[in-house]
């Protein structure tokens, strides 16, 4: 399955990033926001040392560009992605290397190099990333969506740690599920290697959205463009303080998140409200009682 509107060029003449649309991931973009697919159905978009360094730079382009307010990540055809493609050769400055898998006994931290670079960019992003899954995300491939601000899922999608059954170590899925759960509940669901439905992550906070089967598009259609109505200043300093408290603690995140706020009313700055008067109409209408 591939969205609707993720088309491989942009659907004006002018474009606001580069596009790209042939190889392991396409890039385009519609209005404000930046879409990344995951480009290798024919493999299930098992992801590979080539899709992560493109997707690298695609993530890169969208995250210089003050018009992209925010980042898609999505996969073509039935699935996300089956996880990492640890078979395939990776090329670099020097010529190329064999890529190691669970049989072998060579190190593999050398494949961790493009894995780790994006997975730490989509976590560090200044801008809303959203994963968007069809079918199945496991191993690496629900790394990604993780290390995404927001999932939403397609009623039925699979998701799990299927590294474990294979006796290797859910590495990356454990540290971004403890990020988002805490220690017992991402222990069991990355040492059991068992499937999670997409209904499941949704009772616990993992899914943002659940879409119909036939209304992935349409159910992230709408979401983005709540997204994209935000003042950027604002989703950066949020995300910013957000970052401070994994790291430093709730009481000192809010020490930060309220010098923010006093450095914002004693700045000057004009409007602080979203730039779209929609959105405030609705919000004022929504609180006001209705009158017979």
């Amino acid at each position: 399955m591939v969205l609707g509107f993720h088309t491989c060029a942009p659907d004006r003449e002018e474009a606001y990033m580069f596009s790209v649309s042939s190889g392991p991931v396409l890039v385009s973009q519609q209005a404000e926001t930046a879409i990344i697919t995951l480009n290798r159905p024919e493999k299930r978009n098992a992801v590979n040392d080539e899709m992560l360094l493109t997707m690298i730079d695609a993530l890169n382009a969208a995250i210089a560009d003050d018009d992209v307010h925010s980042i898609l990540l999505s996969g073509r055809g039935d699935y996300f992605s089956a996880g990492r493609d640890i078979k395939t050769r990776r090329k670099d400055e020097v010529g190329s290397s064999p890529s190691e898998d669970e049989s072998t006994n060579q190190p593999v931290s050398h494949k961790s190099g493009p894995f780790l670079r994006a997975l730490s960019l989509l976590l560090d992003c200044q801008k809303p990333t959203v994963a968007v899954v069809q079918g199945f995300a496991l191993g690496g491939g629900q790394a990604l969506t993780l290390a995404c601000d927001f999932l939403v899922a397609e009623r039925g999608a699979r998701f799990g740690c299927v590294e474990m059954a294979y006796g290797f170590p859910a590495g990356m899925n454990i540290a971004l599920l403890t990020r988002h759960l805490g220690r017992r509940l991402a222990l069991e669901i990355a040492m059991t290697g068992e499937l999670y439905s997409a209904e499941r992550y949704w009772e616990i906070g993992l899914v943002n959205r659940l879409a119909q089967p036939g209304e992935l598009d349409t159910t992230v259609s709408s979401f983005v463009e709540v997204l994209n109505k935000l003042e950027p200043w604002a989703v950066q300093r949020t995300k910013n303080t957000l970052r401070m408290a994994i790291a430093s603690g709730d009481t000192t995140a809010m020490y930060i998140g309220d010098e923010l706020n006093q450095n914002m009313f004693s700045s000057g700055r004009g409007s602080v409200h979203s730039g779209s008067s929609d959105v405030r109409r609705n919000i004022k209408d929504s609180l006001t009682p209705e009158t017979e």
